[in-house]
């Protein structure tokens, strides 16, 4: 009786425990990632953002059909992380994949044209087949954000050159979170913080760095002026950018900028320590580079920084089109590397510069860090190569060095900082000083900021696209990083938007970038130089345990029963 009894408490208090766990499901969310690199953890600003969204979001996936393995990879994960940002979606999230090779002529001519107006296109993949065979697929590695009445293409795929294809798929799938909640934001987003280019200063004009501007616009409104006498002009901005100034500061702009700085602001220099352009070697097959005074040298080593007056050279370099022709030869252009355009490694554990390429430079000069007492954080965002050389001003550059082997001595330097992000707490240039004179709307003069941080970048002309034809009426702009010599496009642009977007980031958007999923990849020569070695090990011993065990249940059961049998016998 006391035996049932307590049965019959088990079977209620199990029933009852059960019906607690539910109802507290209902107000309890909860969910345990085992994952080593918590793949399926979202940000906490991922949750809010999600939370916020006032109405439902349609995900449409092209990233279907047919692929190989590692796209196939690529398209599961997006969905999973469709399905993780869905379940923290105050109204939900609608997913669908679509195969573009199912799509009807006039539903893909759509697509392409649709595709087209955000500047992107299908990625051809080429494979090689187990029988030798060479194929060619097109594949979509986007989603189409749909919110309102509102829509926007995400690119899933990173594709750095120099990276083997899983390695890029790898960060295309670490990114995945961040390049689809960027999406969201963008949609949702109905006010845009402000930022400026500062002018006044013989700085990049508007149509240098159009393209620059038109890419920050998708995440800022961006506005251009001059400082004059009002400490209060700079205050609505996020970050200003200074773009390769020509003419000095006056103390009355620096201690605007000061000031600014002081009171949190965020500044992007760009700055020639050299005046050197490349435009000067189109009339001539040499140029001279002589010592630049802007007057915000005492500023920059205030701050910590100081940019050598110094051209940096670099076997790291890019091509410029030079004429090979003898005389009275017909024309005919070659690429030839060009030392003084030096391509400038990214730092790959930085949220600025990972997964970007190489960033172009031009007439570059270096950074020193100074003032090592300064309660700051500093960061190498752009380097130089192994094998660097170093001119000091008047620095002579000439066509001709073209042709000439570089002499492996005088390439002696290496990994010379050209970017650097600063964060922390800095000193005012003006501390112990008045405050310039006919200054309006003056506040506190403060001698010590709050923290905030700054990028020097000590090339300007990082930023500035090229262009053709300036005078006319239509002028032609070259995309802001692109090579025509080598027909690639360089992460000029990429490192531009990335270092704003940082520097106006309260959030913590940009940390997204900095997720790293181990590649755990099969050594594929292992596996090609053992193939009948590991079929050999696949089916035989799964079929000798399964032998092993059979035999071994008999004999068993033998033994057991055997007795059984003789009794009855």
């Amino acid at each position: 009786m006391k035996n049932a009894y307590n049965h019959t408490f088990r079977i209620i208090a199990a029933i009852g425990l059960t019906v607690i766990i539910n109802i507290a499901a209902r107000y309890a969310f909860v969910r345990i990632d085992l994952t080593a690199e918590k793949r399926f953890t979202l940000a906490p600003v991922t949750h809010k953002l999600m939370n916020n969204l006032t109405d439902e979001l349609d995900a449409t996936v092209f990233l279907a059909g047919n692929l190989n393995s590692g796209f196939t990879h690529l398209a599961q994960n997006t969905i999973e992380t469709l399905d993780e940002l869905n379940i923290y979606a105050a109204h939900g999230i609608r997913i669908k994949t679509i195969d573009v090779a199912s799509l009807t002529q006039a539903e893909g001519k759509e697509l392409t044209q649709q595709l087209e107006q955000s500047n992107l296109a299908g990625v051809p993949v080429f494979e090689t087949a187990e029988d030798g065979r060479k194929t060619r697929s097109i594949v979509y590695p986007y989603v189409l954000l749909q919110y309102a009445d509102r829509q926007i293409f995400v690119n899933l795929l990173e594709n750095l050159p120099g990276l083997s294809g899983d390695e890029n798929l790898n960060r295309s799938i670490e990114n995945l979170e961040y390049n689809l909640t960027d999406g969201i934001r963008r949609l949702t987003e109905t006010q845009h913080p402000r930022i400026a280019f500062i002018e006044g200063h013989g700085e990049l004009s508007e149509l240098d760095v159009v393209e620059a501007t038109d890419a920050l616009s998708e995440y800022f409104n961006v506005d251009r002026g001059a400082i004059a006498r009002d400490a209060s002009v700079l205050d609505p901005y996020k970050v200003i950018i200074v773009a390769k100034p020509a003419d000095k500061f006056t103390e009355t702009e620096k201690y605007i900028i000061d000031q600014y700085f002081m009171r949190g602001g965020k500044i992007l220099w760009l700055v020639d320590a050299v005046t050197m352009t490349l435009d000067s070697l189109r009339n001539s097959s040499s140029t001279l580079g002589l010592l630049a005074d802007f007057n915000i040298d005492d500023m920059l080593f205030r701050y910590g920084i100081r940019v050598n007056p110094e051209v940096i050279e670099d076997a790291q370099c890019a091509m410029i089109p030079i004429s090979v022709a003898q005389t009275g030869q017909q024309p005919r252009i070659v690429p030839m590397p060009w030392r003084f355009s030096p391509l400038l490694s990214a730092n790959r554990l930085s949220p600025v510069t990972r997964n970007i390429n190489a960033v172009k430079g031009d007439f570059a000069s270096y950074i020193d860090t100074v003032g090592e007492n300064l309660d700051i954080k500093r960061t190498v965002l752009l380097r130089t190569s192994a094998y660097t050389k170093v001119n000091a001003t008047p620095v002579f550059a000439t066509l001709a060095t073209i042709h000439q082997q570089p002499v492996r001595e005088e390439f002696n330097r290496h990994d010379l900082p050209v970017a650097v992000l600063q964060e922390g707490i800095f000193p005012s240039v003006f501390t112990n000083r008045h405050m310039p004179a006919g200054i309006t709307n003056s506040q506190q003069q403060l001698s010590q900021s709050r923290p905030t941080q700054m990028i020097v970048v000590a090339d300007g002309d990082i930023i500035r696209n090229d262009v053709r034809f300036r005078d006319t009426e239509q002028p032609r702009i070259i995309p802001l990083g692109y090579d025509e010599m080598s027909k690639q496009t360089f992460g000029n642009k990429d490192f531009i938007v990335n270092a704003v977007q940082y520097l106006a980031d309260d959030a913590g958007w940009m940390n997204l970038r900095n997720r790293n999923f181990a590649l755990r990849l099969l050594d594929k020569q292992a596996i090609a130089d053992g193939t009948t070695q590991w079929k050999i090990i696949a089916i035989v011993i799964p079929l000798s345990l399964i032998t092993i065990i059979g035999v071994a249940f008999v004999i068993i059961r033998r033994h057991k029963y055997g007795k059984y049998a003789n009794r009855i016998q």
